[in-house]
């Protein structure tokens, strides 16, 4: 097995790693071409979503002497030992150097670009430029490193690794539950749609509470339920022992019903799941997890969908209990910013409501503010209707979340398959 094998997911990144670890290790049949060897990459991302393992993983590739530089001495020893580093490798070549959490090499604040760390970094990738010494650098925040640095001929490429998702997720959640004595019913595919948009050490973490959670509770196997309960309290902070009215539990499933069911309408299978009682933030509500779409603020349909989902909590309640929905007040508020958006920034309807910074009259923001109120009530009309029409699908939505408090995306698709919905 290759060591970049050990990474599960971002097979595009080890591709193109694979080809820089090509050059390295064959440098002549490339030389033959007069094509130089690349002197650096950059994996930038979160923390936790595997990009140390990465590099040693693409270090260990390489078959060449290796040194890893990580912020673990005083700042004046630092410097130094930055700068004996880089000299070591460079009569060691052909050497290679990992630079571990590079954005952590300074704290003096959060914009330290001009920091002796970057700059005494900046200058020993010179000083190695004639010489067979590769770095790669792993990096949380590249923003907060100056631009001098990452420019090409120092880290020729930056490689940005995201949140598992899709299939890479589930492959991670089967990796980690290998060594776990788990139930036969075990679905990796829903556990991930659970954890939508967490790391590799938080779905690690989840799944060790889980099996915590059912040894304690005198089980000898870790169940489906114990997965979706421990993923639920880490992300989204499930609160099991709230008390609450009869009244307030019945608004919530009724303004996430709403949401719930339009979202499916518009685009089905979209929802991972939906739940009548979540702690987030702070806040003691419910809530519902859709799938990421990429690139959603560039899409005209997805910026209009998501408008008639923010707004259906409300609409739901007003058709359901024939009440206004006090606690709307945020949906409401994304909604608003929303339209401007497609108001203003991308003059999706007309140019009339195009704020051209210091040249805009005052005529021109408040024609903004009156359209967008218009434009709101508009959407607000079409979620109504949306859900007036489906009104079976939504009644059936609020039964089993009333009974449940919370469904999975399995659960919807049954409620719409039994439905025909």
């Amino acid at each position: 097995m290759r060591a970049l094998d050990k990474v599960i997911g971002y097979s595009s990144i080890k591709k193109e790693l694979l080809k820089i670890i090509d050059v390295l290790n064959n440098p002549d049949k490339y030389a033959e071409l007069g094509v130089g060897i690349p002197k650096g990459v950059m994996l930038q991302g979160e923390p936790g979503i595997g990009k140390t393992l990465m590099a040693i993983s693409f270090v260990e590739e390489c078959n060449r002497t290796s040194y890893v530089i990580r912020k673990n001495k005083p700042d004046g020893t630092f410097v130094d030992y930055i700068r004996d580093t880089f000299e070591e490798a460079a009569n060691n070549e052909p050497s290679i150097i990992l630079l571990d959490d590079i954005d952590k090499f300074a704290n003096e604040d959060y914009s330290h670009r001009d920091a002796e760390e970057y700059v005494t970094v900046q200058a020993c990738i010179d000083s190695v430029k004639n010489k067979d010494v590769f770095v790669i650098a792993t990096s949380n925040d590249a923003h907060q490193l100056p631009e001098s640095l990452l420019r090409s001929g120092r880290f020729d490429k930056v490689f940005y690794m995201d949140f598992p998702k899709g299939e890479d997720a589930k492959k991670i959640i089967e990796h980690y539950l290998e060594n776990k004595k788990c139930d036969k019913d075990i679905d990796a595919e829903e556990i991930s749609r659970f954890s939508s948009g967490h790391s590799c050490a938080d779905l690690e973490t989840v799944i060790n509470e889980a099996g915590l959670c059912a040894v304690y509770e005198g089980r000898q196997l870790i169940s489906q339920e114990d997965l979706k309960k421990a993923c639920l309290r880490k992300f989204y902070g499930i609160d099991d022992d709230e008390q609450v009215s009869e009244e307030m539990f019945e608004k919530r499933v009724v303004h996430e019903a709403g949401h719930t069911v339009v979202a499916e309408l518009k685009e089905p299978g979209v929802v991972n799941f939906v739940s009548a009682s979540v702690k987030k933030r702070g806040r003691i509500g419910g809530f519902v997890s859709k799938k990421s779409k990429e690139s959603l603020s560039m899409d005209f349909a997805n910026e209009e969908t998501e408008i008639l989902i923010l707004l259906a909590g409300k609409a739901a309640i007003e058709i359901v209990m024939g009440d206004t929905d006090v606690g709307a007040n945020s949906d409401i508020g994304k909604a608003f910013n929303i339209a401007r958006r497609l108001l203003d920034n991308y003059a999706a309807y007309d140019f009339n409501s195009w704020c051209h910074g210091g040249e805009t009259s005052s005529k021109i923001y408040d024609h903004l503010d009156s359209v967008t109120g218009a434009e709101i009530s508009r959407y607000y009309m079409e979620t109504k209707r949306l859900l007036i029409k489906n009104r079976s699908f939504l009644d059936a939505i609020i039964e089993n979340l009333r009974d449940k408090k919370i469904l999975s995306y399995k659960d919807i698709e049954k409620i719409r398959s039994e439905g025909g919905f």
